[in-house]
């Protein structure tokens, strides 16, 4: 899944760098010019992403941040200062120990029914072996090659391996630790993405002038690659700016102005009967989908719809992030927090959370919004 997440790094002033710059704008027309012949090109799209992301000082800056943040929390960390190791020596034991439903091939090989090679592709029932996904039924079936095998229901795994080490080793592909004197392996205790991208799914965040120097338009994701928001005029979307460059008030009214229009044009739809030709969805008698989603409810109200599209007036920044992230700490919507007092756990009322975080910080601060994934 994909969440947003609020990144905050201290940026100081990045001094420009026009031979870096030129040398990336004509890297970028280059590139653009090869899209122009190969326009199905995956690889270039991508290519033409990062050079339209590193075009200034800032924008760098706000990349090589962005990268010493997130990489304590890589779910395929190699660094030994962030892993642990998860010893599974008990449990293969165990499982070493135990009975399990085995299968004897026709040449007389006795494997498990959901190891190699069969991979459950063959099981046992009620002491028959039977084909799954057999037939244009896709049931499970006593065929020609099921009838050749024999069910060995509860069949010692002792009998299967010369060794609890040939277990550990060849059936479940661990590898013997010296330092722990077991078998498992080692992982990142606070891992958060496995990949992620500055901007993404939400290159829009923010809203700054159009006189505004330091910001970042990042890198889009694919399904948003030709999508461009409108903005109020004199003002520009970006996916990372200072603090104090964010217009939020200008935000929270824009926003709310086109969650207004967009209430009004679905409610015209519903009232008619019927979807205009160039909307993705379709009316039903619970209200409007889009894409599949109930997007307006019969009998809802504009403030029912600002509630859950536009920004609420309580909100004093208006943005929806899944995470927070800085040097300090990793903090996500549902975690719970110790109350020192009765030593119990609540949970975060994370609107309060987000917006006491950016009241708090430094208004040369630079928010970055990272698309990430887990």
């Amino acid at each position: 899944m994909h969440f947003l997440t609020l990144a905050a790094v201290k940026i100081s002033r990045t001094p420009e760098d026009k031979e870096l710059d030129n040398q990336i704008a004509e890297a970028l027309k280059e590139l653009e010019i090869q899209k122009q012949i190969e326009t199905k090109n995956f690889m270039l799209d991508l290519a033409i992403g990062r050079c339209q992301n590193l075009q200034s000082s800032f924008s760098r800056a706000v990349n090589d941040g962005i990268s010493e943040l997130m990489y304590p929390y890589c779910a395929s960390l190699e660094d030994p200062e962030y892993l642990e190791f998860d010893n599974r020596t008990e449990r293969l034991r165990e499982e070493y120990e135990a009975a399990v439903d085995c299968i004897r091939l026709p040449q007389g090989t006795i494997v498990e029914q959901y190891g190699d090679p069969l991979w459950g592709r063959f099981v046992v029932r009620d002491g028959k072996v039977f084909q799954r996904d057999a037939g244009p039924l896709h049931h499970e079936k006593r065929t020609k090659k099921a009838k050749r095998m024999v069910a060995l229901p509860n069949y010692p795994r002792k009998k299967l391996y010369k060794s609890f080490e040939e277990y550990a080793e060849e059936r479940c592909g661990f590898s013997f630790d010296e330092k722990h004197q077991g078998y498992g392996y080692y992982y990142n205790p606070n891992a958060m993405w496995d990949w992620y991208s500055i901007g993404g799914r939400w290159p829009e965040l923010f809203l700054v002038k159009d006189t505004c120097t330091e910001y970042s338009i990042g890198e889009r994701s694919w399904y948003n690659s030709d999508k461009k928001t409108e903005a109020p005029e004199g003002y520009m979307w970006v996916c990372a700016a200072r603090k104090k460059d964010i217009a939020w008030k200008t935000m929270q009214e824009w926003i709310n102005q086109k969650a207004t229009e967009y209430f009004h044009k679905l409610e015209q739809m519903f009232l008619a009967g019927k979807a205009d030709p160039d909307f993705h969805g379709e009316v039903v008698p619970a209200g409007v989908l889009h894409w599949g989603e109930l997007v307006y409810r019969k009998n809802s109200t504009l403030q029912d719809f600002l509630e859950e599209y536009g920004i609420s007036k309580n909100w004093k920044y208006p943005i929806r992030p899944h995470d927070i992230v800085d040097v300090d700490q990793w903090l996500s919507r549902g975690d719970s927090v110790l109350d020192t007092e009765s030593g119990n756990y609540t949970s975060v009322d994370w609107r309060s959370c987000i917006d006491k975080y950016i009241d708090d910080m430094g208004e040369d601060t630079v928010l970055v919004a990272v698309d990430y994934h887990i």
